[in-house]
């Protein structure tokens, strides 16, 4: 190609800047748009806690109304193993009857996080009763102090 013929193109070429507002969003992938804002991403659903002691009631309801009953039968009658059969009916057997029945009616999220099923097993284990219920009035202290007053 003539370099004299190349100039003159590039002399016909003209230099153009243009401001366009650019939304992004990394994540997996980067998402952009040049026209509308991104719309919002949507917000993850709080977690629902399940009430362990109201499980562990209703599986030792189901054993004691037909003695014949293993757990076995029992996990699959509720769908979960015999070992965790057994682990809930160690805390029906090991906590105090007063937090029993205050748990197994509770729809409070915070408590039923904070006692969740490895909780409640640590619990169980403690060798005394005694030591079992000062824990378990320890974090209810607890509880009681980080939530908000109205």
């Amino acid at each position: 190609m003539d370099s004299e013929h190349y100039k003159r193109r590039l002399s016909k070429c003209k230099e153009i800047h243009i401001l366009v507002k650019m939304y992004r969003r990394r994540g997996r992938g980067t998402s952009i748009s040049l026209y509308d804002p991104l719309p919002a991403l949507p917000q993850k659903p709080k977690p629902v806690y399940k009430n362990i002691v109201t499980m562990a009631v209703r599986i030792q309801e189901y054993l004691v109304e037909n003695p014949q009953r293993t757990q076995t039968a029992a996990g699959n009658h509720f769908g979960v193993t015999r070992a965790r059969v057994s682990q809930l009916m160690t805390i029906i057997e090991k906590l105090p009857d007063s937090f029993i029945s205050t748990m197994k009616t509770t729809k409070d999220q915070s408590l039923l996080k904070r006692f969740s099923g490895k909780s409640l097993l640590r619990i169980a284990a403690l060798s005394t009763p005694e030591q079992r219920q000062a824990y378990i009035e320890s974090i209810q202290n607890e509880i009681n102090r980080l939530l908000p007053k109205d």
